[in-house]
């Protein structure tokens, strides 16, 4: 009996949607499915040794393109710092204690130095305003989740927060100088540390540009500066796209010279994965809970995978990988990475392709191709498999990419150009010419090069698939 794939296979609804820290704070379901990379380990890592062992470090700014994933980073973390009896924490401390071990000292670390309470989550999401207003409006969210509307009723500091913070919504100016002061009397009110998370900080610094450096941005060294006299410590985690001191560029000198000894006081994260383990990452996104029933075929199919990719190939693969990537083909899975990297919004175009309902993506495929529910034996059919002239069709004809604001637009453009003019050729051809092309945008050299062998394996279903020939043969025949 044929089933669709789409009764195997499903994607972890945690990539469904992009995370809005906001918004999201609250919401055990944006944390569900969340799968921590080597990238998000490693400043996890870095971040709970200033949490937890109280190290000479109080802030830190995260950086890299859009669309990998900061924001849900972010609310990992504050999660992490959310009061011990929450859904929240008990979720975020289940998924931190598979990628750091839960019998390690920065797991114990973790769970043993983070106040029952929790800390006073103070996030939000910046826009090109001044620095000042900003802060204020993640205090006043961050009160509204630490504290009871009774409590904020009683308390001076909460009474203070809801005047200025009326003040920043109808644009009025507020005294910078008065923010750092106020920064403290919410900490010591809350008789706890404090987290200050700042998305998109990158749009405060456009602001103080457009503004020649606007005082206000000293905030960000005075909050990083602060010390624990008070018994309560500030901590901060900004977001950015790009380095710090690249948001000054047009700055005069003097002024870019102050931005970086601002710079200084954070500790840089460079939050950027590597395709591999971007790859990686695609197998975990790929929930095969229901796949049991063709798991043997699975197996056997990628085992043949492994013994038979080129050698310059095989060694960014596995077993374990080749299964978990399935149903995309092994080229597929090597080539998507890269593609989104370069042209596209990273993990965030990459899942997209795989969640989307959109014509031609990975969901979509799933649910309109079938698979016979059974071990496959020798002699069958093999498996079918998503391939590069899809995922042509998908970033070309249905998606675009932006490409009007790619700056490799022009390798683009002469590919389409050159497929188009071939569109009264036969449909394997056509197919043949866009895993081509695909293959063209990612190298011209190298171990995913376009070669007669390599385009023809990106054809097939299995390396054993009786196919491989008739490629072959429309590979000749383009010559």
């Amino acid at each position: 009996m044929n089933k669709p794939l789409s009764q195997y296979f499903s994607l972890n609804r945690r990539y469904s949607r992009s995370i809005n820290i906001e918004r999201d704070l609250e919401k055990i379901d944006a944390l569900l499915g969340y799968i921590p990379t080597e990238r998000s380990v490693n400043a996890l890592r870095r971040i709970l040794a200033g949490l937890t062992e109280k190290q000479s470090r109080s802030a830190w700014t995260l950086t890299s393109v859009y669309g990998t994933g900061k924001s849900a980073f972010a609310h990992f973390l504050a999660s992490l710092c959310a009061p011990q009896s929450s859904q929240m924490r008990q979720k975020a401390l289940e998924i931190a204690s598979e990628p750091l071990g839960s019998d390690s000292s920065e797991y114990l670390a973790l769970t043993e130095n983070i106040p029952s309470r929790g800390l006073f989550r103070a996030v939000v999401t910046a826009q090109r305003e001044p620095l000042s207003h900003t802060i204020v409006r993640a205090l006043e969210q961050g009160a509204n989740v630490f504290w009871s509307a009774l409590d904020r009723n009683k308390l001076d500091v909460a009474k203070k927060l809801v005047d200025i913070a009326g003040l920043v919504a109808t644009g009025g100016a507020v005294d910078s100088r008065k923010i750092l002061n106020l920064v403290q009397e919410v900490a010591a009110s809350a008789k706890t540390d404090m987290l200050l998370i700042i998305d998109e900080l990158g749009k405060n610094l456009e602001f103080a540009v457009q503004n020649q450096g606007a005082e206000d941005l000293y905030l960000l060294q005075q909050l990083a500066e602060l010390s624990r006299d008070n018994g309560s410590q500030i901590y901060i985690v900004g977001l950015l796209h790009q380095a710090f001191t690249d948001y000054g560029e047009r700055l005069a000198s003097v002024q870019r010279n102050e931005w970086a000894k601002i710079e200084g006081r954070f500790e840089h994260i460079s939050f950027n994965d590597s395709p591999a383990q971007m790859m990686r990452l695609i197998g975990q996104a790929i929930n095969r809970s229901n796949a049991e029933a063709i798991l043997c075929a699975i197996n056997s199919q990628a085992a043949e995978w492994l013994e038979g990719l080129p050698s310059d190939i095989k060694d960014d693969f596995t077993l374990n990988l080749l299964d978990e990537v399935y149903p995309l083909h092994p080229i597929v899975a090597l080539v998507l990475p890269i593609l989104c990297t370069r042209y596209a919004q990273n993990d965030r175009s990459l899942f997209t392709f795989l969640t989307s309902a959109e014509p031609y993506s990975f969901r979509n495929f799933l649910e309109e191709t079938a698979v016979v529910d059974c071990s496959q034996e020798k002699g069958e059919e093999p498996l079918p498999v998503l391939k590069l002239d899809r995922v042509y069709d998908y970033f070309i004809e249905a998606v675009g990419m932006g490409l009007a604001s790619r700056p490799n637009l022009q390798r683009w453009v002469e590919i389409q150009n050159l497929i188009d003019d071939a569109k009264r050729k036969d449909t394997d051809t056509l197919r043949v010419l866009k895993a081509i092309g695909i293959l063209n945008l990612v190298t011209t050299t190298g171990a995913v090069m376009a070669t007669r062998t390599l385009v023809s394996l990106a054809m097939c279903d299995s390396f054993s698939d009786t196919t491989f020939g008739h490629w072959q043969q429309v590979i000749e025949s383009l010559k």
